[in-house]
Formats: structure tokens, C-alpha cells, sequence
């Protein structure tokens, strides 16, 4: 009767660990599906697809409450929202849709802030949690009011995820853009912006973000010639890169 027993209970704890183990996986599945969707709408600039990783990490988050990474993740993709918006912003020529495009682009980055000061909250010392939410108070910027208001607090964020981790090189762009677009008498230095980018793209020579910026930098500093040779470095990486491809095209027009 007793080796009935111990065996019974042998059987149910097996089934107990085997459905758990199943309940893992099949979340372990969906965060892969949706950090993938994540991936691919950031390389390609698919807003459905940001919109699709979102719902599976918002979903993941109410069955894990606790668990500070799927609230990254939120907050991560309403980032890769904003940076859409901003490339339909650049590719935009006229004034009255870039304001609106600048308005829907403000509301995004003020909803995914939130998920940042979650992930946070739950984890105070991730890096890159920090650097995410630096960058979404950058994007409610749409002018010198909100810069004033939200300059000084994006930069806190930012030098607090460098603190932590000195490595994390999207950080270190978003340092970077901070050289670029201030003016010179608020602490803006362009070319210590570019020399930031150029050593980013030397430390992670995968990473596009990292060319974006530097051209872009160039760009802003009349190097038409650098900024049109790190486009085509960029396009030698990824020929598919939408950003590489209209900058490089615009600054060929105007030559």
C-alpha cells in the first residue's frame, strides 16, 4: 500500500512538473515570437509589426506581473514607435504634417514611459531600462519649451544607465544625440557627438543605429562627404536599411 502510494505521488509530481514545464515553454515561445516581431519592425520600420510585439509583451506582463524584462519590452517598442515617427518626420516636407506627426509622436513616447518606471521599479540597476526611458522623454521634445522641460531629465536617465553599464552602446548613442542637436550654448558639441558615434561603431561594428547617428551627425556638420560614405557603409551591412537609403539619396540629390 505504501509503494502505491509513494509511486501515485511520484505520478502526480511528474504531471505537476511536466505542466509546468509546458506552461514555460509555451511562454518562452511567445516571448521569442514577440521580441522577433519587435526586431523585424524596428529593421524594417513595420508599424503592425511594433503593434503586434506589443500586444504579446502587454499580455505577457499580465501573467507576470512581477517580472521586469516583458515591461522593458513595452516600453522598448513604443520606443521603436517613436523612431518611426521620426523617420516619417524627416521624409515629411510639409510643416502642418510634421507637427501632427510631432503630436503622435509625443503621445507615444508619454504612454511607454510608464512601462519604463515599472521596469525600473522592479529593477532599478538595468542598464538599459533607463537608457529607454532617457530616450522616450527625449521624444516628448517637440520644441524649446518641452526641451527645457525635458532635456535635463532625459540626460539624468541616460548618464544613470552609462553608471551601470559603461558597455551599453545605445546609451552611448543617445549620449551622443545629446552633443548633436543642442545648441552650442546649452552644452551642444557636434563634433564631440561625432567622436562618440564613430567610437560606438568601432566598438559594435553590426549595430546600424550607431551609422543612422553618425551620418545624420555629419550631415549636420556640412560633412555631406562623410555622412555619404557612412550611409554606404551602412547599406554595405544591411542594403535593406529604409533610414541609409533615403539619407543617402537625399544628400546625392543636393549635391
Amino acid at each position: 500500500m505504501k509503494i502505491f502510494r509513494n509511486a501515485c505521488i511520484s505520478i502526480i509530481l511528474f504531471l505537476v512538473i511536466c505542466f509546468v514545464a509546458g506552461i514555460v515553454a509555451a511562454e518562452n515561445d511567445r516571448f521569442k515570437q514577440a521580441k522577433k516581431h519587435l526586431d523585424d519592425g524596428i529593421h524594417t520600420y513595420n508599424e503592425q509589426l511594433l503593434h503586434d510585439a506589443k500586444k504579446i509583451f502587454i499580455q505577457l506582463i499580465k501573467e507576470n506581473p512581477s517580472d521586469y524584462i516583458y515591461v522593458h519590452y513595452v516600453a522598448l517598442t513604443h520606443l521603436g514607435l517613436c523612431d518611426l515617427k521620426n523617420f516619417e518626420i524627416a521624409k515629411c516636407s510639409a510643416r502642418k504634417e510634421k507637427k501632427t506627426l510631432k503630436a503622435k509622436r509625443v503621445a507615444i513616447a508619454e504612454e511607454g514611459i510608464p512601462y519604463a518606471d515599472k521596469s525600473i521599479a522592479l529593477k532599478s540597476d538595468f542598464s538599459d531600462s533607463h537608457r529607454v526611458k532617457g530616450a522616450l522623454i527625449s521624444n516628448r521634445i517637440s520644441g524649446m519649451f518641452s526641451g527645457m522641460r525635458n532635456g535635463s531629465l532625459a540626460e539624468e536617465e541616460i548618464n544613470m544607465a552609462l553608471q551601470i553599464d559603461n558597455s551599453n552602446a545605445m546609451a552611448h548613442i543617445e549620449n551622443a544625440r545629446k552633443f548633436v542637436n543642442k545648441p552650442g550654448l546649452l552644452g551642444g558639441d557636434i563634433k564631440k557627438g561625432i567622436e562618440i558615434l564613430n567610437n560606438v561603431i568601432n566598438d559594435n561594428p553590426g549595430l546600424e543605429k550607431g551609422y543612422i547617428n553618425l551620418g545624420i551627425a555629419y550631415q549636420e556638420n556640412s560633412e555631406v562627404e562623410k555622412a555619404i560614405n557612412t550611409f554606404n557603409r551602412l547599406l554595405g551591412i544591411n542594403p535593406d536599411n529604409p533610414e541609409a537609403r533615403f539619407f543617402l539619396d537625399q544628400l546625392m540629390f543636393s549635391k
